[in-house]
């Protein structure tokens, strides 16, 4: 049996395409073959199904087409007929020990393009029998222009790797909320006490990507372990010039443009926005998606550079009970002193009562931009309350004015 699905997306990113825009045709193939059979045990109908999911793009850059496509049928693999109805009647010769299905699917996404680069991230999922199925990723980073794959070492300077590990670490721990101190195997249930760097590292838009697959530093219950490290941290070690050096700073914000930023760690994922929509006037996206089961509680953004309500154009929430805002000299809570104190800057904070996991809330906001700025400051930062104990988010940050740590959006115009 052959099935064929088709969805169209479209993609456009200012700052990674130059303006080039991207269109996937996103299809799937699959492959299923299902038999009777009988043992001395058993009997009933086996199945196979073979599933492969993948891209097809086109684009003005052609170069940019010819090469994602190309890389792209690299690596999903033979679309063939056939390979399931093998896999039946070869298990069924050899020996059937369970009745349930199995399944082979590989996926193909694109996960980044930038100006000298594209990465593929390939997910692979299979249950051929036992108590559980396996999974893993891999990503795979090319030179835009060649087509050829970019080993890491090409990424950076020399005897970059243990710089490398320390900043990973350093920042992994923030994600995950762990003091330097604390081992990784109590807090984590990591196998050892030793940080490594992943096997899966990848060039991200928003940061440099590594994924841990299962037993690689952890049994099959914990799952991947994703960590995202912004490349401003790197830059001490990113080679001149290199793939990464355009990504180290995001580039100016000019009219109907727009960066995207992403924070997050094992509480919330903070998905930001900016999109300069006139020459005094931008607009802020916040999607916040939670990582935990049952929590309340609330996202803060403020605005070092604004005081006055009338900064704030136009606010919009989207799953939030209630938006507020607190001009300068409002009385807000300070978490250091445990007191109100009066606000020195704008603060917008979206609350909800519930929480649950995966769940997106979002928050859009229209904002002046003061004259004669070179960049516009976000900083952004959220209290959970999960039985009674509070969460803060980022653990570790810049202080601002409510006592505790801040991501820090620095938007340069």
């Amino acid at each position: 049996m052959k099935t064929i699905h088709k969805a169209l997306i479209i993609l456009l990113s200012a700052q990674t395409l130059m303006a080039t825009d991207i269109q996937k045709e996103v299809k799937t193939f699959g492959d299923k073959f299902c038999k009777k059979f009988k043992t001395e045990d058993m009997e009933g109908i086996f199945c196979m199904t073979h599933t492969q999911e993948y891209p097809i793009v086109k684009s003005r850059d052609k170069v940019l087409q010819k090469n994602l496509n190309i890389a792209i049928k690299k690596n999903i693999g033979e679309l063939k007929i056939g390979k399931s109805e093998k896999y039946v009647l070869d298990t069924i010769k050899d020996e059937v020990t369970s009745a349930i299905g199995h399944e082979q699917q590989v996926s193909v996404h694109i996960l980044s393009i930038t100006p000298k680069t594209f990465s593929l991230e390939i997910w692979y999922s299979a249950y051929l029998g036992g108590a559980h199925g396996s999974n893993s990723t891999e990503i795979i980073d090319y030179d835009r222009k060649t087509g050829k794959i970019i080993e890491l070492d090409k990424l950076f300077i020399t005897n970059y790797r243990n710089k490398l590990k320390n900043i990973v670490e350093k920042e992994f721990r923030k994600q995950e909320h762990i003091k330097p101190n604390d081992s990784l195997q109590d807090k984590l249930n990591w196998f050892e006490n030793n940080f490594v760097l992943s096997e899966t590292i990848g060039i991200g838009e928003d940061g440099l990507h590594l994924e841990y697959n299962s037993y690689e530093v952890k049994a099959y219950a914990g799952g991947t372990t994703s960590i995202v490290v912004d490349y401003g941290l790197l830059k001490d070690i990113i080679k001149p010039n290199g793939y990464l050096s355009p990504l180290v700073t995001k580039p100016k914000l000019s009219i109907n443009k727009s960066n995207s930023y992403h924070f997050f760690d094992k509480f919330l994922n903070f998905k930001l926005q900016t999109r300069r929509i006139a020459k005094d006037k931008i607009e802020v996206n916040l999607k916040v998606i939670s990582e935990s089961y049952d929590v309340k509680g609330g996202v803060s953004l403020s605005f070092p550079q604004l005081k006055n309500k009338s900064s704030l154009i136009n606010r919009q929430i989207d799953k939030f009970s209630q938006i507020s805002v607190y001009p300068k000299g409002s009385s807000i809570y300070n978490f250091r002193t445990k007191r109100n104190i009066k606000s020195k800057y704008l603060l917008v904070e979206a609350e909800s009562k519930e929480w649950h996991l995966n769940q997106i809330k979002n928050i859009k906001l229209t904002l002046k931009i003061p004259k004669d700025v070179q960049s516009f400051k976000i900083n952004l930062r959220s209290t959970l309350i999960k039985d009674k104990t509070m969460l803060n988010t980022p653990y570790k940050g810049e202080i601002g004015q409510q006592g505790v740590s801040n991501y820090i959006v620095d938007v340069m115009l």
